[in-house]
Formats: structure tokens, C-alpha cells, sequence
């Protein structure tokens, strides 16, 4: 402007000076042409710089505070620290500080960045702050209760720290807050009602916190649209005034302890956009108002086992979603068609779950389904040939009723990288057409009615990692080629009949880990090429015919795992190669033909877990470096002619469950330091040579289970500290040597099932009750009546008075036992009297019966002599009886004749 001021002047003047100065031109003449005036050149203006604005100065006490702050979280080991500390820098200048116009501190933003220590109470004194955003930091310690006085926070993200403790409710002055975020912390105790339930909130989450109690009703009359509440403790329901958050997008409940059924009134919250309540405890049914969201593109109800009923037509409004989760619920009926509708699925999952019916064709519009899970569900029926239309990477119907055919169909789907059809009755041939499923990655076929044989055309399933085909109709041999399937990680075909050998070839399966063949009529030997699968951890040859000897170049293999070649014809002896083992923990050779002895390459075997050699001549003594393995569980030297002196070290294995050295030559006493193997469910020595007696301390090993130690000589008396091994469920302590009585304390024993005692010289009593206690006795031998040569001593028991009252109320499992002596005792005298009482009255009736005989004959005999004394006198009476007369004799004499008798009746002469 002063520029143009000084232009208008400076012309004026010239105009001016320029009249003065020219003639008065003479009325007639004719006017000169006015010269051109040069113009006068105008400066240009210089810009006028902005004026500098005033530098905010910080309010009086903000510094301060984030100096606590710096340091109370290590500030000095930030991620970024820029400017923090440093004098000539204004503290609303460093890093993540925002402030107003007047100096006070409005935004602390510091998230991942490293910040580790304590929250100070001083932040409590930024008036105006409103953004508090330090998520994702190693902070800890609890919620300072003098921030109370955040008159003007709003926002609060302190998720993915280690803060603990509870919410102060004093939190609940906090009007402004619309925002909470304390998840995946260690928070714990319930919501006060105060915090949330004032009416503001529109954002929570206290998703894997350890908080817990009831949602408050409150709480759903807050303006929310995110609420995550998973993975806690939290428990009440949900509640009807859900229908009125229509700016709810985002609701997670999933593995909580809320109940109740899903309100209908959830329709109400048409923006909302996931819904998930995985393993809620939830019951009722899937409300038909579900169909009318639909901008519900999330949908998960999976592990809700108390959801019910069908699957409602109205699912078919769910145009926009894109994952619907039933898995693990009670959903039953069958799969409406109208799912045919929902266009925009990706993810169906339905596993585990009451559906029945068909598959329905309209599901072969689903273009966009990438994976379908039906397993465990009963679904029957065929695959419908409409399948063919989807663009399925996963198909998963295992363990349903699925039937029919594999359709050469599925060699469409050209993205399909996952099929399971395990445990279904599907039947038909494996179809060589599959060979064009280039990204196949996984086949299950396992335990279907699948037949025929392997198709050589697979070997173009060069991505394949799992063949699994266990327990199918599978037969024929192993095809050759298959060593081209350059990835294969798992082959898996078992429990079938397949035969043949193992060719050669697999030695080239470079990236095989898992290779089983067992329970199949697998022969040949192993071929020395497998020494070359140098990634290979478990081979199972297990109940298959393979013979011949255990290649040395197996050992090369030297990433074993496991090695099962139990219940084969293999034979020969373990290759010292084996030392390459050292990840070995499953070795099972038992019931084979393999021999010689356990080689001290084994004492470095320091993984071992399992080593199963019994029923083998395997022969030597045990490792001196059993002590070392301190993983083992399970030791099974069974039947096999191994002998020597237990391990010192045996007692150090803390992991031990199962110890066998039954029918074996092993020898030795029982060291008392048994009873610190507190893992030891079973010991078992029977018909070995252990002898000594048997430690009290074994009652310290609180997992015992079986303690055999029959047909040995251990002697000794029966431990009474055995009552404190209290999962003991068998004892067979037979035919050895033991004395003294049996302990009353082993009436605690109440898991015991069998006890077997026979053929030892234990005596006394047998405690009244003992057995009373035994509430799971099944089997009870304490006698044995035998002329076994070896049973060459006798257990000798009397009975308690009253042990018929004490016999009658044992379990009903235990009153006939076989071998109960007391109880035998007892019935053998009650019959034993009667059959003595009956034989007494019927001596005394024999007696006096003989005592009337001879009475009878003697009297009779005297009768006789006087009748053969006076016969003559007689036959003389009788030449002159009338006839017909009868004659009477009494003591020898004719006493008349009153009546006429028939003489011929022999009888008469007895009269």
C-alpha cells in the first residue's frame, strides 16, 4: 500500500508540470498528436512474513509429571525418546506429548515403545489430558487411584501390558470416558457398575483379562460399538436392551461364562458386523431375527453345547457374511437349502454337531466357499456331483455317515488342498483321476470301506504331505513311483492288506517323517536304501511278516523318534549303529526273534522313554546306564533270559511308571530307596530270582498300582505301610516265602481289586472287616489247595468268632470267593456239625433198631425151641383137631382149637 501511494503521487505531479509548461495552441490550428508517455516503472512488493507465533509454554506442573513418568518406565531404554529430558526443548515438543494452546498436556501417545516400570500417581495431575495411549508396554503394578481426578480423559488404552489388580471404582467420576481398553492384561475382580454402566462408553475391552462376576444390566444402556469381553471369568446374560445399540458393530463373548438364551431382540443391532460367542454357555436356539442382520459378516457359536434346534430359513438374509461357526453345538435337522443364498461364505463350519440329511446340490452355489467342515456330524447320503462348481480348498466330512463313491469329480477343484472322508462309509476305488489336484496337500481316507488298490497315477501329487489310508479294505502292493511325492511328510497306511515289500525307492523320500505299515501283510526285509531318509522319525513295521535281519544302515537315520518292529520275524542282533540314536524315545522290538545283548550303546540313549524287548531271546544284563535315562516311563524285560543284579541307578529313574522284569534271571534285593520312584504304577517281578523282602518303603509310592512279585524268594513279612500306597488295585504276592499275619491296615487299600496270598506261611487271624473295607475286591486267593511241587508251603488262617457276622456283610463280589479260607472254615464246620448231629440221631435209631432186632430174634428163637420141645405133643393135638378148628399156642402149649384155619399160609407158623 505504501508502495501504491508513492505511484499515485509521482504521476499526478508529472501530469501537472507537463500542462503548465505547453503553449496555448491557437483556436484554428489543428492540434499536435500527444506524445506517448513512457511509463514510470513500479517496484515490486516484498512478501510480509508470517508473524512467528508465540511458543506455548507448558502449564506450571505438566513437566513435571512426564518427568515421573521418564522416569518410573526406564525411559532412557525407550524405543523413542526424542526430546524427552532435554532442556532447551519444550516438554510439549517430546515424543507422543500433545498439548493445547495454553500449555497443558492433552495426549500421552506411547504405545510399543518399550516402556517398562510402573504407572506414577503424577499423571493425575494433567487436568486436561484426554488421550492416554500406552498399550503394548511391559508396564505393571495397578491402576493409580489418583487419577480419579482425569476430569477430561476420554480415552485409555493400556491393553497388552502387565497391569494388575482391579478397577478403582473411584474411576466411575471419569463423565468424559468413552474408552477403555485393558485387554490381554492381568486386571482382575468384577466391572464396578460405577466405570461402566455411567451411560458414556462406547468402546470396552477386557478381552484375556482375569476379570470376573456379572455384567451389569447397565452396562448395555451405553452408546457402545465395540464390546469385547472374551476369554474372561465375566458370567450373567445378555441383555433385551442389546436390540437398542443400532451402532453396535462388534460384539465378542467368546469363552465366558455368560448364559441365558440370545435375546430376539438382537435384530435391533442391524450395524452389527461380528458377532462371536464361541463356548459361551448359552442354550436355546438360533433366533430366526438373525436372518435380518444383515450386515452380520462373522458369526461364531462354536463349543456353545447348549445351543439347540435347527438351522433357521431365515439364515438365508445372511447375504454379506462370510463366516458362520455351529462347531461343537447341539444343532440338529438338516441343512436348509436356502444356505444356497449365502453367496459371500467363505468358512462353514458344522463339525461335531446333531445335523443328519444330505448335503443339498444348492450348496454348489456357494462360489466363494473355501472350506466346509461336516466331521462328526451325521450326515449321510452321497457327495452331490454339484460340488464340482465350488473353488474348495478344505473339504472335511470324516467321521459321518457320508456313503457312496468318491466322484471323479473332485479332480475339479482345482484349488483343493485338504480332503477328509476318514471313518465314513465311503466304498469304491481310490480314483486316479485325483492326480490333477496339484495343491493336494492332505488325503484322510482312513478307516472308510475304501477298496482296491493304490493308483500309480498319484505319484503326480507332488505337493502331497499326508497319506493317510489305516484300517481300509486297501490291497495290492506298494507302488514304486509314489517316491516322486517330493514332500511327502506322513504315510500312513495300516490295518490293511497290503502286501508285497517295501520298495527300495522310499529310500529317496527325502522329506518323509512319519512312514507306518503296521498291522499289514507287509513282507521282505527292510531295505538297506532307508539308512538314506535322513528326516525320518517314527517307522512302524509292527505286526507286519518283514523278516531277515535289522539293516546297520538304519542307524544313519539318526533323527529317530520312534522304531516299532515289535511282533515280526525279524531276528539277528541290535546294530551297534544304533548309537546314532540320540532323540530315540520308543523303542519296541518285543515278540520277535531278535537276540544277543542289549549293546552299551543303549547306556547313551538318554531320550528313551519306552523300550518294550520282552517275549525275544534277547539275553545279557540290563544297561549299567539305566540311571541315565531320565525321561523313561516304561522298562519291559519280560520273558526273556536277561539276568544280573538291578540297576544301582534304577531307583534314580523319577519318571518310571511300568517296570517288568517278570520270568526273567534277574536277581538282587529290593532297595529301600524304591520308595522315592514316586511316578511307579507298576512293578512287576514274578518268576524271577529278586529276593530279600519286601521294603516298607514302597507304601511312600503314592501312584502304585500292581505289585507282582510271585514265585520268588523273597521273604519277609508283609509290610503294614503298604496301606499308604493307596491306588494299589492288584497285589500278587503268591508262593514265595513271606510269614507273619495279615496287616488290618491294608483294609485302606479301597481300589484294591485282587490279592492274591496263597502258598506262603502267613498265620493268625484274618483282621474282622478287612475285606468288609475292600469295597472293589473282585479276586481274593489267601489259600490254595494244591499238589503243585512247587506250592511246598501253606498259608494257615483261623477265624475270628463272629466271622460268619462279618462274612455276611461283605460285598456280594467277595462272599463266594474262590479261595476264602476263613469262610470256608466257617461253612466246612457249620456242615461239619449237622453232618455229625444227623449221623449221631441216626446211630442212636441204628442202635435201637439193632437193640428191638435182637430183641425179636431172641425172643423168636426161644418161642422155636418150645415149639420144637413140644412137637410131639402138638402134632398129637393136631391128629385129633376137628377140622377147621384153629390152635393157639402159648409157652409151648395146645391152648384150644376155636376156628378152622387154611394150615398151607405160611405166615401162621410166625403167628
Amino acid at each position: 500500500m505504501r508502495y501504491l501511494c508513492v505511484l499515485v503521487a509521482t504521476l499526478a505531479g508529472a501530469s501537472a508540470q507537463t500542462t503548465a509548461a505547453a503553449p496555448a495552441a491557437p483556436p484554428d490550428a489543428v492540434a499536435a498528436p500527444k506524445p506517448t508517455p513512457v511509463p514510470t516503472p513500479v517496484p515490486t512488493p516484498e512478501p510480509t512474513p508470517e508473524p512467528t507465533p508465540a511458543p506455548i509454554v507448558p502449564a506450571r506442573g505438566q513437566c513435571e509429571a512426564l518427568q515421573t513418568l521418564f522416569e518410573k518406565t526406564r525411559g532412557a531404554s525407550w524405543q523413542n525418546n526424542t526430546g524427552w529430558m532435554t532442556t532447551h526443548v519444550s516438554c510439549c515438543k517430546w515424543h507422543g506429548i500433545t498439548c493445547d494452546a495454553e500449555g497443558f498436556i492433552t495426549k500421552i501417545e506411547l504405545p510399543f515403545n518399550k516402556l517398562a516400570g510402573v504407572l506414577p500417581d503424577d499423571i493425575g495431575g494433567l487436568a486436561r489430558l484426554e488421550n492416554l495411549q500406552l498399550d503394548h508396554n511391559s508396564i505393571s503394578g495397578t491402576l493409580p487411584r489418583a487419577w480419579d481426578s482425569l476430569a477430561a480423559l476420554e480415552y485409555v488404552f493400556l491393553g497388552g501390558t502387565f497391569i494388575s489388580g482391579t478397577i478403582p471404582p473411584e474411576y466411575g467420576s471419569l463423565k468424559r470416558m468413552v474408552n477403555w481398553d485393558l485387554g490381554v492384561t492381568s486386571i482382575s475382580g468384577t466391572l464396578p457398575e460405577s466405570v461402566i454402566g455411567k451411560g458414556g462408553l462406547h468402546y470396552v475391552n477386557v478381552a484375556l483379562t482375569q476379570v470376573s462376576g456379572t455384567i451389569p444390566h447397565k452396562f448395555f444402556k451405553n452408546p457402545l460399538d465395540y464390546v469385547n469381553f472374551g476369554r474372561t471369568s465375566l458370567s450373567g446374560t445378555i441383555s433385551d436392551a442389546i436390540g437398542k445399540l443400532d451402532q453396535l458393530d462388534h460384539f465378542y463373548m467368546e469363552h465366558t461364562a455368560v448364559s441365558g438364551t440370545l435375546p430376539d431382540s438382537i435384530k435391533g443391532a442391524r450395524r452389527l458386523y461380528d458377532l462371536d460367542l464361541e463356548g459361551a454357555r448359552l442354550s436355546g436356539t438360533l433366533p430366526p431375527e438373525l436372518g435380518e442382520m444383515t450386515r452380520l459378516d462373522y458369526v461364531h457359536f462354536g463349543k456353545c453345547v447348549g445351543i439347540s434346534g435347527t438351522i433357521p430359513q431365515t439364515i438365508a438374509g445372511l447375504t454379506r457374511v462370510d463366516y458362520i461357526d455351529l462347531e461343537s453345538t447341539k444343532v440338529s435337522g438338516t441343512i436348509p437349502p436356502e444356505m444356497g443364498y449365502l453367496h459371500g461364505i467363505d468358512f462353514l463350519y458344522m463339525e461335531e454337531t446333531q445335523i443328519s440329511g444330505t448335503i443339498p446340490p444348492q450348496m454348489g452355489k456357494l462360489e466363494q466357499l473355501d472350506i466346509l467342515y461336516l466331521d462328526d456330524t451325521k450326515i449321510s447320503g452321497t457327495i452331490p456331483r454339484e460340488i464340482k462348481e465350488l473353488e474348495l480348498d478344505s473339504l472335511h466330512v470324516g467321521r459321518s455317515e457320508l456313503s457312496g463313491t468318491l466322484p471323479p469329480e473332485l479332480a475339479k477343484l482345482d484349488a483343493l488342498d485338504y480332503i477328509n472322508f476318514g471313518r465314513t462309509k465311503m466304498t469304491g476305488t481310490l480314483p486316479p483321476e485325483l492326480k490333477k489336484l496339484k495343491n493336494l496337500d492332505y488325503l484322510y481316507l482312513d478307516g472308510s470301506l475304501i477298496s482296491g488298490t493304490l493308483p500309480e497315477e498319484w505319484n503326480d501329487l507332488e505337493e502331497l504331505d499326508i497319506l493317510c489310508l489305516n484300517a481300509t479294505k486297501i490291497s495290492g502292493t506298494l507302488p514304486p513311483k509314489y517316491y516322486k511325492m517330493r514332500r511327502l511328510d506322513f504315510m500312513y497306511i495300516e490295518e490293511n492288506a497290503l502286501s508285497g515289500t517295501i520298495p527300495p525307492q522310499y529310500g529317496k523320500l527325502e522329506a518323509i517323517d512319519f512312514l507306518s505299515f503296521d498291522n499289514t501283510r507287509l513282507s521282505g526285509t527292510i531295505p538297506p536304501e532307508m539308512g538314506k531318509l535322513d528326516r525320518l522319525k517314527d517307522l512302524d513295521l509292527d505286526f507286519t511278516r518283514i523278516s531277515g535281519t535289522i539293516p546297520p544302515e538304519l542307524g544313519d537315520c539318526d533323527n529317530f523318534y520312534e522304531l516299532d518292529l515289535d511282533s515280526t520275524f525279524l531276528s539277528g542282533t541290535i546294530p551297534d549303529s544304533f548309537a546314532k540314536f540320540d532323540n530315540l524315545f520308543d523303542l519296541e522290538m518285543d515278540h520277535t526273534q531278535i537276540s544277543g545283548t542289549l549293546p552299551k550303546v543303549f547306556d547313551k540313549m538318554a531320550r528313551l522313554s519306552l523300550l518294550y524287548v520282552h517275549d525275544t531271546p534277547i539275553s545279557g544284563t540290563l544297561p549299567h546306564g539305566i540311571g541315565k535315562w531320565d525321561n523313561v516311563e516304561e522298562l519291559n524285560f519280560k520273558n526273556t533270559p536277561i539276568s544280573g543284579t538291578l540297576p544301582s541307578g534304577f531307583t534314580t529313574l523319577d519318571h518310571l511308571e511300568h517296570f517288568d522284569v517278570s520270568s526273567t534271571r534277574i536277581s538282587g534285593v529290593l532297595p529301600r530307596a524304591m520308595g522315592n520312584m514316586n511316578d511307579l504304577k507298576k512293578f512287576m517281578a514274578s518268576s524271577s530270582s529278586v529276593s530279600g523282602f519286601l521294603p516298607s518303603e514302597l507304601g511312600h509310592i503314592g501312584k502304585l498300582e500292581w505289585l507282582s512279585a510271585s514265585y520268588t524268594p523273597i521273604s519277609g513279612t508283609l509290610p503294614k505301610k503298604l496301606e499308604q500306597a493307596g491306588d494299589l488295585e492288584h497285589i500278587n504276592l503268591h508262593s514265595m516265602q513271606l510269614s507273619g499275619t495279615l496287616p488290618p491296615e491294608w483294609g485302606r487299600l479301597k481300589h484294591l481289586e485282587k490279592l492274591s496270598l496263597y502258598g506262603n506261611k502267613i498265620s493268625g487271624s484274618l483282621p474282622i472287616g478287612l475285606l468288609e473295607r475292600m469295597r472293589d475286591l473282585k479276586s481274593c486267593e489267601l489259600t490254595k489247595a494244591t499238589t503243585d511241587a512247587l506250592e511246598w508251603n501253606t498259608n494257615h488262617f483261623y477265624c475270628a468268632a463272629d466271622v460268619h457276622e462279618t462274612f455276611a456283610s461283605y460285598p456280594a463280589a467277595c462272599v463266594p470267593l474262590q479261595y476264602q479260607i476263613c469262610a470256608a472254615d466257617y461253612w466246612i464246620a457249620q456242615l461239619a456239625g449237622a453232618a455229625v448231629g444227623t449221623l449221631l440221631v441216626l446211630g442212636l435209631l441204628v442202635f435201637c433198631a439193632k437193640k428191638a432186632r435182637d430183641n425179636y430174634i431172641r425172643k423168636r428163637s426161644k418161642l422155636l425151641n418150645e415149639v420144637t420141645s413140644t412137637s410131639a405133643t402138638v402134632l398129637s393135638d393136631l391128629s385129633d383137631r376137628k377140622a377147621g378148628a384153629p390152635v393157639v399156642i402159648v409157652d409151648g402149649k395146645s391152648m384150644g382149637l376155636a376156628k378152622a384155619t387154611d394150615s398151607s399160609d405160611p405166615r401162621h407158623c410166625d403167628e
